[in-house]
């Protein structure tokens, strides 16, 4: 829902500011602006607990890919009883990195790990590319890449 600050007048939607106030005073600067790396580690955090795949798709570029596509891959892995949740993000100049512990339903899936990095590489506001790596060295350097 959104709703205009009786303060200063920025338009928040869920704890985001779609629209800033712009004012010298603005008393919602503590809150991260739609379209900024910061409001997309929340949104991606906030699908994640909701398992709302439209939510997480509003996200991506048309173009992104992950496996064949995107939200097909997470509606499969969510259809064959997978579990997870992100449980620490990072953001740097190029993304999001998200910590996720990942709860496979076939024993023979442990070996995938239960604790997983996703670099989500944003451009323009918008994620282009989720890269998988199993330590968070490697998915936060990416943020940092030129």
């Amino acid at each position: 829902m959104e709703l205009y600050c009786a303060d200063c007048g920025c338009l928040v939607e869920r704890g985001i500011r779609v629209t800033p106030c712009g004012t010298s005073d603005c008393c919602c600067l503590h809150l991260p602006v739609r379209g900024s790396i910061d409001a997309i580690a929340a949104e991606i955090q906030a699908a994640f607990a909701s398992k709302d795949l439209a939510r997480f798709g509003v996200l991506l570029a048309d173009d992104a890919r992950w496996g064949n596509d995107v939200i097909a891959t997470f509606e499969r892995l969510l259809g064959e009883g997978v579990e997870g949740a992100v449980i620490d993000t990072t953001t740097g100049p190029g993304g999001v990195m998200c910590q996720l512990r990942v709860d496979w339903p076939d024993p023979t899936d442990r070996s995938r790990g239960g604790v997983l990095y996703h670099a989500y590489l944003v451009r323009d506001g918008r994620i282009t590319e989720i890269r998988r790596y199993d330590d968070r060295a490697s998915a936060t350097e990416v943020l940092n890449a030129p």
